[in-house]
């Protein structure tokens, strides 16, 4: 039987070469020889008889043809990537979770012990919001606050962010705020999501309270260690802050908790067959550990200033 597509190695070397200066260079990339680069795209051209660069002694452009045999067989590697990296992670038990810094030291690293001691699955965290580390296979799973719909993903909600104003204990005095008295704080936020403390005072029909003294800080980590030092009152939400306010770093002022119009989802990509096996025991996990969070955050409050 005659073969009818290229041996899969010439395919990724042609792909690399493509988006190299020059074979030499895509060699060093793959630890091979320039010889052995330049003889294996030799071949891929005799198979598909036409050249696919135009050759100008060590440099090298893609021909007509192969910015055609390109575009049609990147997106098609992609794929064989995936699923590859898929199968591999079910036989073994192995994930990678994308999500933010914040979440990940706050929340999602102190539990890995407990997924792999319950389920088996050793979870490697790849700090990152860049919804391309799921379409490209880099990671699995994803944990995202704040992320509108992606293309070619899909979410599943978690949990919606409620909030309670929150801070060190020398600042909370052993007593409650009033929403005024707040106001008047120097109060710290994060760059993204923005305009949280508006969307708190809002909450409740409380968007009139004047000008705000607020502090930007890049992510929710920074935000409440800065407010853990004495710097301002925080937004405490269920999950991100967990540790803080069972350390009792973080107090809370008020027991109010007011919803923020902000969400986390669980993001995939969308294949077909849906999810394997060690995504699916690993999402049942999350629910129930984010369900325990809330239920926690919530006792936390009413036991607050008692």
């Amino acid at each position: 039987m005659l073969r009818q597509a290229p041996p899969l190695e010439a395919i990724e070397i042609f792909v690399a070469a493509a988006g190299g200066a020059s074979f030499r260079s895509v060699a060093r990339e793959l630890a091979l020889s320039p010889s052995a680069v330049s003889r294996r795209i030799a071949a891929l051209e005799a198979f598909l008889g036409t050249r696919l660069f135009d050759r100008n002694g060590q440099s090298q452009r893609l021909s007509a043809a192969g910015v055609r045999y390109l575009t049609a067989v990147e997106p098609a590697l992609d794929a064989i990537r995936r699923a590859t990296g898929q199968v591999s992670a079910d036989a073994v038990g192995r994930l990678t979770i994308a999500t933010s810094h914040s979440l990940a030291a706050a929340w999602l690293a102190p539990r890995l012990p407990e997924v792999q001691d319950l389920l088996g699955i050793e979870v490697e965290i790849l700090p990152s919001r860049d919804p391309d580390v799921l379409r490209s296979g880099e990671a699995q799973l994803a944990i995202w606050g704040g992320m509108a719909a992606q293309p070619g993903l899909t979410a599943e909600r978690l949990f919606d962010a409620v909030a309670i104003p929150a801070a060190c204990s020398r600042r909370v005095e052993g007593r409650l705020w009033s929403t005024a008295e707040l106001a008047s704080q120097p109060l710290l936020t994060v760059q993204s999501p923005s305009r949280l403390w508006e969307r708190w005072f809002a909450g409740e029909g409380e968007a009139g309270q004047g000008q705000l003294r607020q502090r930007v800080f890049p992510t929710l980590q920074l935000m409440y260690e800065a407010a853990c030092a004495g710097g301002g009152m925080v937004l405490a939400m269920p999950v991100i802050a967990d540790s803080y306010l069972a350390s009792g770093r973080l107090v809370p002022a008020m027991r109010a908790a007011r919803q923020l119009g902000e969400g986390y989802s669980l993001f995939r990509p969308m294949r077909r067959g849906g999810p394997g096996a060690t995504e699916r025991q690993f999402a049942a996990w999350l629910r129930g550990a984010i369900k325990r969070s809330q239920a926690e955050f919530n006792e936390r409050v009413q036991r607050s200033q008692n």
